[in-house]
């Protein structure tokens, strides 16, 4: 399995053999950008951890609070370090870069159109050059595109952020939309998610048409989970009785919850004398199944 830097390796050197000559100089450009803000927070950082080291050796041996004292009348300064050039105004250059992919990201053939999956793909690598943090992400996801919060939970797994991001994965999943939807049940949600959570995305995938394919560690959560084969069932069985076509994937996951791999396919919560409806085209187009950008 590729680690995370050569996963990311691999997807700069397939983006900038996808982009054309204008748009490889642009994405070269953004992460240089993007890698500076890098650096540059880290050495905040590091200056930072270093006051308050000196700080603390300050209070042992004369037993006054150099901090409080250095904080004075306003209180202490917040223990994290925001992005080195962000202020309310204006946002690091890289993140204005993350805004403009879309219109910078086209492909290297005539008639070079913009290419949506190239964008998703440089703003993914953006925001794991820059090192964004919790607080960078969810600013991004909360003013961005639908593309740009896309772009940020296919990020999420690539990041060091552990469950911090969990409530975007979660407002995604409050959405219809469908693109959004497939990547919030990635592997950050299979990570993070907590079984309640969890059990709802799955069912969210059958609602919106969006095919479980694409929910990560599915087997592997769904194994055992008696709950979910609870609520599948109550599912199945109140759009049966409503007449309504029940989602071919809802078997599929049923199977899954069964204890192991060697336990015979659970009962089907459908009518002994037929089989499942097809599954109804569903109000917006279904979701592609998850993939990593370019095929990667």
């Amino acid at each position: 399995m590729l680690t995370p830097e050569a996963w990311m390796a691999q997807l700069q050197t397939a983006l900038r053999d996808r982009l054309g000559g204008a748009a490889r100089a642009w994405l070269d450009e953004a992460l240089d950008e993007a890698a500076a803000e890098a650096r540059a927070t880290a050495r905040a950082a590091a200056e930072a951890e270093a006051a308050a080291r000196a700080a603390a050796e300050a209070d042992a041996a004369t037993g006054v609070d150099a901090r409080a004292e250095a904080a004075g009348p306003r209180g202490p300064a917040s223990s994290s370090v925001p992005a080195l050039s962000y202020t309310a105004y204006a946002p690091p250059v890289w993140e204005m870069r993350f805004a403009s992919a879309g219109r910078h990201c086209t492909r290297r053939e005539p008639p070079h159109a913009r290419d949506r999956e190239a964008a998703e793909a440089a703003r993914i690598l953006l925001l794991h050059t820059a090192r964004a943090d919790a607080r960078t992400v969810t600013r991004l996801y909360e003013h961005g595109t639908a593309a740009e919060r896309r772009a940020v939970l296919m990020a999420l797994p690539h990041l060091d952020l552990g469950p911090s991001a969990r409530p975007l994965v979660e407002d995604a999943l409050r959405t219809d939309d469908t693109r959004l939807v497939a990547a919030a049940v990635g592997p950050y949600a299979a990570r993070h998610l907590d079984a309640h959570t969890w059990r709802h995305a799955v069912l969210k995938c059958l609602f919106t048409g969006v095919p479980v394919t694409v929910v990560a560690g599915l087997a592997e959560r769904a194994r055992g989970d008696t709950e979910l084969a609870h609520m599948l069932t109550a599912y199945a069985r109140e759009r049966t009785a409503a007449y309504r076509p029940v989602p071919a994937d809802l078997q599929r996951v049923l199977d899954l919850t069964a204890p192991s791999a060697s336990t015979a396919p659970l009962a089907s919560p459908f009518p002994s004398d037929s089989s499942p409806a097809p599954t109804s085209t569903p109000t917006s187009a279904p979701a592609p199944p998850f993939q990593p950008p370019l095929g990667l």
